[in-house]
């Protein structure tokens, strides 16, 4: 392996939180079609309401999403994962091998390639309604903190068949999962022998034979969704080995339903190779923390989302940390926090600025964004040196602002504008807005809304209205209109045919 190898890890049970996906959303331009991607594959399995919060200001969290969207939960943390994949991907990152953890299994083999996002997404939705449809009765998930040979030792105690080992974290950490009955009855045996004891935020009792019947309801339910070559390794913790071509890939992922996870063997063979960089591609830290746990020789583990230090600004300071090894090109995380602190407050230390970035980098944004957008407002007003945006002060013979005797605002001298139809309008708007966002043509339709399908906030959005302002030679934009107005490319092509841009 090269001297620097990374390993991509995905999250799987309990890796959300509320504001996860708008923290992506908000602040990475190749997050809104990738959710768009995953939005329109689930919403015919899923329905509206459960597709819709994946696009909403903040989530429910994971509480309450376990208490009344089981479903939603599970689709909004394969999205997280995919979506925060897609920026890491963006920004350069090529790792070694993908790990999914358990449900994260799914989002490791879209990485790859096996899948698209939006078939990963069917998958995650037959996967949850299978489960749903099997009627698997009082279950659950829970965290022990013991060894998994002390754990089994506990389940062979109290004898049930169904009830058994699910994930194997590390020494300190074993997963246990089946009915609640008896579950309970290991829980008060483990406080008696003061072990941990906690029940997981799962909605079902994974890796359990309870899962046989819903294991065979989710095989028919994806039998006919086609896979392809891998274009990286990945690691299944459950089948103990890398994916290959000729593996039926679906059929192994129903069978995960009944099968154990063993994470920590899988960390400590793949370290063994040596992957020195785990780096954890969704919400939460919490296989970052069990890596370190797991590995003896020093690794890096960079998470990418957390809730307390403002999402996004984590996973730039991520993309920071991976410059600095090699892995993606240096600056892909924009301004470190050394660099933020150098320009806003250089005479304050470096933790008393990150502890303040930490809890109120938000606000700042906000203030920033504001202040910027005022800034071009005035800026489009000024007029050029003898002449207006598109004609001089006067009305010249070129054509003033509302047109003068001899030509209109975009006509020649003898009045005539060029004709394009709407149609083809539209077609070279998404052009440019494809190609100063870096997206494919094709996401751009005539209604798609740039910010709540496409993620591209109001400060792009001016910024691209200027730029078409120029290339359609448009008339200065009044200074309280904002974006929003012109938040679909069709509504930019009603702008430029009203205004009489020329084309």
């Amino acid at each position: 392996m090269p001297e620097t190898s990374i390993a991509v890890l995905f999250p799987g049970q309990g890796a959300f939180y509320g504001r996860a996906l708008a923290d992506l959303r908000d602040e990475f331009p190749e997050v809104g079609p990738v959710l768009a991607e995953i939005g329109d594959a689930a919403r015919p399995l899923l329905g509206d309401r459960a597709v819709d919060q994946l696009f909403a200001t903040r989530t429910p969290d994971t509480e309450q999403l376990l208490r009344e969207a089981p479903e939603a939960l599970q689709l909004a943390i394969y999205a997280v994962s995919t979506a925060t994949y897609a920026v890491l991907r963006a920004r350069g990152l090529r790792p070694n091998v993908l790990i999914g953890h358990s449900l994260g299994e799914i989002a490791a083999l879209v990485a790859a390639g096996a899948f698209t996002p939006a078939e990963g997404a069917e998958i995650v939705c037959h996967r949850s309604i299978a489960l749903r449809e099997a009627g698997l009765g009082d279950a659950y998930m829970a965290a022990i903190g013991t060894d998994a040979d002390r754990a089994q030792r506990l389940v062979d105690l109290v004898g049930d068949p169904l009830t058994g080992i699910a994930v194997e974290n590390h020494a300190g950490q074993t997963v246990l999962s089946g009915r609640a009955e008896t579950l309970d009855t290991i829980g008060r045996l483990a406080a008696v022998l003061k072990i941990d004891f906690a029940r997981l935020k799962s909605p079902y009792a994974f890796h359990s034979p309870l899962l046989g019947p819903a294991a065979e309801k989710f095989a028919a339910r994806i039998a006919d969704i086609r896979q392809r070559p891998l274009e990286t390794t990945v690691h299944s913790p459950i089948i103990g080995r890398a994916y290959e071509d000729g593996d039926r890939l679906t059929e192994l992922l129903a069978g995960h339903f009944t099968a154990r996870v063993r994470f920590g063997d899988t960390v400590r063979e793949l370290a063994g190779t040596g992957v020195s960089v785990f780096v954890e591609s969704g919400a939460l830290d919490a296989l970052s923390r069990i890596t370190g746990r797991i590995v003896e020789s020093p690794v890096t583990t960079v998470p990418t989302l957390l809730p307390e230090a403002g999402g996004a600004a984590v996973l730039r300071q991520a993309l920071d940390r991976l410059a600095s090894v090699g892995a993606v090109a240096a600056g892909a995380g924009g301004s470190s926090a050394d660099q933020l602190r150098a320009a806003l407050l250089s005479d304050v230390p470096a933790e008393d600025f990150e502890a303040f970035w930490n809890g109120r980098g938000v606000e700042v944004r906000a203030f920033a964004r504001e202040a910027y957008l005022t800034y071009l407002g005035a800026k489009e007003e000024e007029p050029s040196v003898g002449a207006s945006l598109n004609g001089s002060a006067n009305g010249s013979a070129n054509g003033s602002v509302n047109g003068s005797a001899n030509g209109s605002l975009n006509g020649s001298a003898n009045g005539s504008v060029a004709v394009v139809d709407r149609d083809t309008l539209v077609r070279q708007l998404a052009d440019i807005y494809a190609e100063a966002l870096e997206y494919p043509a094709e996401v751009f339709e005539e209604a798609t809304d740039l910010e709540a399908e496409l993620g591209v906030d109001s400060v792009k959005q001016t910024e691209l209205l200027v730029r078409v302002g120029n290339r359609y030679e448009l008339p200065p934009r009044p200074s309280d209109v904002r974006p929003a107005a012109y938040n679909t490319l069709g509504k930019i092509a009603d702008l430029i045919i009203a205004s009489g841009g020329s084309v």
